[in-house]
């Protein structure tokens, strides 16, 4: 007893201290060399596609009031909002990841859900403020007014609350589902090819293969999501019901499934062939859940 309630020795102390400290400088730069470039790598393609097709949509949207662009008026847009873009991105890329693989340590048995669910978790809240973000941008860039910011409470009711059920199904199983087929597609492709491709080929290729597929398939949730947001820009206040029976009545089951897939599919299908290609989920032993479970079980 003597001995267990005596004072841990300085010297004792600083060691543990220093050795935990080592291990933590360890891993920050091992994460830093290995993991930032791969989030570097898909971020910076994906968030120029995405503002460079968002530029249009919000013409469209505008009922003729605002005129057309060229590609290098888009692109110049892309370069005004790189940054802040950029950023959004590599964040919810590392918030991603870290659940990912928070959620297969927690739970192995359900593994294959755990990209969608993960993806769908972080991807919601920032995908509306990246859409903001590149809306206002536009605007600023025509000379046209941009809408008063509505606060973080008139954000999140406003651009992520309507139809948010209809919008977790639709980036989780969109993105979050090429993700998790994708490398099995990659390894058709290489069957198929007999291994003659470059690696870094059929990587793309299966992304851009497996987006697009997952990207069709959760059309109708996208269909949801627009119309819910549309209804709430009305003043209305959409449910997971409403909107969809509203979707149903305005376009019918058909269109409903497959309006605005040609734009859709392309960009879910470059954004998951450059996270496939970059390989964001390599190197699952840096994860923050591989790193912390040995500290805490010893």
């Amino acid at each position: 007893l003597l001995i267990l309630l005596s004072p841990v020795p300085t010297f004792a102390m600083a060691a543990v201290t220093d050795a935990g400290l080592s291990q933590i400088g360890s891993w920050s730069l091992a994460w830093t060399g290995n993991i930032c470039p791969r989030f570097a790598a898909a971020a910076l393609p994906i968030q120029m596609v995405t503002v460079e097709r968002t530029v249009p949509q919000v013409i469209n949207l505008s009922q003729g009031k605002l005129n057309p662009l060229s590609l290098s008026e888009r692109m110049a847009i892309v370069r005004r909002s790189l940054i802040p873009q950029f950023s959004l991105k590599f964040a919810q890329l590392a918030c991603f990841r870290e659940l990912k693989f928070f959620l297969d340590t927690a739970s192995p048995a359900t593994r294959p859900l755990h990209a969608p669910v993960a993806w769908g978790v972080t991807n919601v809240p920032t995908q509306s403020t990246i859409y903001a973000l590149a809306t206002a941008s536009t605007l600023n860039y025509l000379g046209a007014p941009v809408p008063s910011a509505p606060g973080l409470s008139g954000f999140v009711r406003t651009k992520i609350m309507p139809g948010i059920f209809w919008t977790f199904l639709r980036e989780g199983f969109a993105t979050g589902g090429g993700l998790a087929l994708g490398p099995q597609v990659q390894v058709g492709l290489n069957k198929l090819t007999g291994d003659k491709l470059p690696t870094s080929v059929t990587k793309f290729g299966g992304g851009l293969l497996a987006g697009w597929a997952c990207a069709f398939a959760t059309m109708l949730p996208h269909n949801c999501a627009l119309t819910a947001a549309r209804m709430a820009q009305e003043g209305q206040r959409p449910n997971t019901v409403s909107c969809f029976r509203l979707l149903l009545s305005e376009q019918g089951l058909f269109r409903a499934l497959t309006v605005n897939f040609q734009q859709r599919c392309a960009v879910i299908a470059v954004v998951v062939a450059c996270l496939n290609t970059a390989d964001v989920l390599a190197h699952d032993d840096l994860a923050l859940a591989a790193v912390i479970k040995p500290q805490l079980v010893g």
